[in-house]
């Protein structure tokens, strides 16, 4: 049965914090999860990465155990998704782009622009303050940085506390490359967008993926393998 001749039951309540988020949560009436969302300056964003297992019209979206598995859907362009040892569902291009959708009725993958909205409400931030990505993630990031004066010190690890005060709870992420092999499942979130470069689709990432803690931008073919964050229509 089809997302969209069914309705979702939303119920809202007031959350008192830094960003005065409102919360809510819906249940997706194809495989039973329940997303959270959040209200995010004007954005309202789910609350967690998408982890279904089947489009929008139930069909099933192929499961990749293995490297070979994720790289023959690939070269057959097919849409499959793998689950992190981390818990987080990452798809390739072919599933996010599928007509029948992975995302529920009334929710889209955001664009970089969109995300980057985000971000700014948040403060933004640079490789140095990161101030937003402090505030999505709710995980510990680590950073290389000079530690001592110029004649003992040397390069260390600095561990940077996040507050995920923005409600967003960005976790612990990583990636699949296009021959199937996992990427960073650690430091970083990472993000598929509804951006197109080309024949490549943009990733937005957060965290320390790039040497950047203030979050960054990659461009990457369907093949690859990333986490869905939905966006409210």
């Amino acid at each position: 049965m089809s997302r969209y001749f069914l309705t979702f039951v939303i119920s809202l309540c007031i959350s008192i914090s830094t960003f005065a988020q409102q919360y809510g949560s819906f249940k997706d009436p194809i495989d039973g999860k329940v997303y959270k969302i959040v209200k995010i300056g004007e954005q309202v964003w789910m609350v967690d990465d998408i982890n279904t297992t089947s489009y929008n019209n139930g069909d099933p979206i192929n499961r990749a155990f293995t490297e070979k598995q994720w790289k023959e859907n690939g070269n057959k362009k097919l849409g499959c998704y793998r689950k992190l040892s981390n818990g987080t569902y990452v798809y390739n291009g072919y599933a996010i782009t599928d007509k029948r959708g992975i995302v529920p009725s009334g929710f889209v993958i955001p664009t970089f622009p969109q995300f980057n909205q985000l971000i700014n409400f948040l403060g933004g931030g640079n490789s140095q303050s990161g101030r937003a990505t402090k505030s999505m993630a709710t995980y510990s990031i680590f950073i290389e940085d000079w530690v001592g004066d110029q004649e003992t010190g040397g390069l260390e690890d600095v561990e940077i506390k996040a507050n995920g005060n923005s409600g967003f709870k960005a976790k612990k992420g990583g990636y699949v490359y296009d021959h199937g092999a996992l990427g960073n499942e650690g430091n970083c979130s990472y993000w598929w967008t509804a951006t197109k470069e080309g024949e490549n689709i943009v990733v937005k990432d957060i965290g320390y993926c790039s040497q950047d803690l203030g979050g960054g931008k990659g461009s990457y073919s369907k093949s690859f393998g990333f986490a869905v964050r939905a966006l409210k229509r």
